[in-house]
């Protein structure tokens, strides 16, 4: 190499050198601009002008961590709890509900036949309900002079009955050993006692003003849901998958014929049973007898027990008139219960209801501890629906399988 050519290669070695140098000490003074502006901006390079890591993102918290298991547990019980309480709050409403609707069921057969007949539903509902409140308002009318009239003698009656079962030699004979009458005259004596019978007075008119508003809601609501039974079917159905949805409107619609079977059949039974009751007691010359037969045929819808509780209070009803009379109707009662049950009840609700009575005793027996009376009332329709789904989907799909 010549020595023109070496002065040559260095003259371009540093130039390149004092380039090199430039772009460093631009960048460096890039990067002092870009970390004044913004001290919380990492630099170019991965640097953070508060030191390495300020700005790294914590771990997240994993679901399976007991804090956060703890949390989301506690609150779902706080939920659960205020929810529970809501629901009991709204126990009584929804009572009224599932009343109203069952009604609804058991008068929709009457107003299918009428739109059979090329009725519109609307009209069809009209004539029902009103046909419904006219005989009503008829019966009411008809028994409500007499009723008064009679039940007034019966409580005005009361001492005189008690005086003449006293003289009895018996009843005598365990008043003289246990002293039932100077007890009882004690009893009521006290002041206690009187405040406790005032209070009874005015908690009996606060339950009859509650009575009348809840049976004008149970009546405004029945009307509601047999107008609009087949909309409030339809948009219950369209919440089910469209491959599924006309065999659970069949199961549907099967149920709820069961349901209004059974409403019809059991105000059919009880009022076979007023009228025989009413009959009996006309024989017999009873001065009360349309109270008690009102008492037998409202007792009579109770399952179970109702019948033979309404039994027992007419024929003690009875004994202060004959004890004679008494063993007569107690005889009567006994007999045409078995009647009912073994000839009436079975005919009345053999299409409507089958559903067996071991399965009707038990179902009775929990609807009465949950609800009491009208858990009693709601529990056979709901066990027979229950038996026809059994029937109708799981017994043929054990057979196939």
């Amino acid at each position: 190499m010549s020595v023109e050519e070496a002065s040559e290669v260095a003259e371009m070695t540093a130039t390149d050198v004092s380039a090199s140098a430039g772009k460093s000490s631009a960048s460096e003074h890039g990067a002092a601009e870009y970390n004044a502006a913004d001290p919380a901006k990492p630099e170019p390079g991965g640097r953070s002008g508060r030191g390495p890591g300020a700005r790294r993102p914590g771990r997240p918290l994993r679901r399976s961590h007991p804090y956060y298991v703890g949390f989301v547990g506690g609150l779902g019980l706080i939920l659960a709890y205020y929810l529970a309480q809501a629901l009991v709050s709204l126990t009584s409403v929804l009572v009224l509900i599932v009343i109203a609707l069952f009604l609804a069921v058991g008068l929709n057969p009457f107003v299918e036949r009428l739109t059979a007949r090329g009725l519109q539903r609307r009209w069809a509902v009209l004539i029902v309900a009103g046909t419904c409140l006219l005989l009503f308002a008829g019966f009411v009318t008809a028994i409500a002079q007499p009723l008064a009239e009679q039940t007034t003698s019966l409580i005005a009656s009361l001492p005189q009955h008690l005086e003449q079962l006293g003289r009895n030699a018996t009843v005598r004979r365990f008043d003289a050993k246990y002293n039932i009458v100077g007890r009882l005259q004690s009893l009521l004596a006290q002041a206690d006692t009187a405040k406790m019978i005032a209070g009874g007075i005015l908690g009996f008119g606060e339950f009859l003003i509650s009575s009348v508003f809840k049976a004008f809601t149970v009546l405004v609501m029945t009307i509601y849901f047999l107008g609009s039974l087949p909309t409030i079917k339809q948009s219950t159905y369209q919440l089910i998958p469209a491959s599924r949805r006309a065999r659970v409107g069949e199961l549907a619609d099967g149920v709820l014929e069961r349901v209004g079977g059974y409403v019809s059949g059991a105000v059919t039974v009880a009022a076979l049973a007023g009228l025989a009751s009413y009959l009996m007691l006309a024989v017999l010359n009873v001065p009360y007898m349309l109270p008690l037969a009102l008492l037998i045929a409202l007792t009579d819808f109770v399952p179970l027990v109702g019948a033979t509780i309404g039994a027992l209070i007419v024929t003690l009803v009875v004994l202060f008139d004959s004890p004679v009379k008494a063993v007569v109707a107690g005889i009567f009662f006994i007999v045409y219960q078995q009647f009912e049950n073994f000839v009436i009840y079975p005919r009345v609700m053999a299409r409507s209801v089958d559903v067996p009575p071991m399965i009707a005793v038990i179902a009775a027996l929990i609807g009465a501890a949950l609800l009491g009376v009208i858990g009693a009332l709601l529990a056979i329709p709901l066990s027979a629906g229950l038996a026809y789904i059994v029937r109708e989907v799981l017994l043929p799909r054990q057979d196939r399988s």
